[in-house]
């Protein structure tokens, strides 16, 4: 009797930390287009054109959904964002509705009729691992995992 009882207090106790876990906490794609912070807060879509001087000034950049409503992109760099301002982009990541934010997974731009992969987390992991510690850093030395995504999204 005492090993069964052991044997469902194994199983119960998984299962109860399986169910535990938020379910909001599922990957998500979403699509949108990138638009200045500020410009978002009040409502407005900003910058203008690509070479308007307002990127400058802006701070970060976030997705603007069709409701009007926007989601922080925290784990993708300023830089990267600021490139696609303005696009057609999605996003494939973890959605955190608490802080209106995405952790970003794949990030595809709209090019003609689809989307292509510009930027993953596990390439930026494995170029920062290759960087500061295998040594890794010279092209050439090892095949970068961006090459499986560089087909177009379905």
């Amino acid at each position: 009797m005492n090993t069964l009882s052991f044997k469902w207090v194994r199983l119960a106790i998984p299962l109860t930390a399986l169910f535990a876990f938020p379910l909001w906490l599922s990957a998500d794609t979403i699509t949108g287009k990138l638009n200045g912070h500020e410009c978002a807060h009040h409502g407005v879509s900003c910058p203008s054109a690509r070479l308007d001087p307002h990127i400058a000034l802006e701070s970060d950049f976030v997705l603007m959904l069709n409701d009007g409503e926007y989601a922080f992109l925290p784990n993708l760099s300023r830089d990267i964002k600021v490139r696609y301002v303005l696009d057609t982009v999605q996003v494939e990541g973890t959605r955190h509705p608490k802080f209106n934010s995405i952790k970003v997974d794949i990030f595809r731009v709209k090019k003609g009729n689809k989307f292509v992969t510009v930027w993953t987390q596990e390439q930026a992991d494995f170029e920062r691992k290759a960087l500061y510690e295998d040594g890794y850093a010279w092209p050439g030395q090892q095949v970068s995992p961006m090459s499986k995504y560089d087909r177009p999204a379905e």
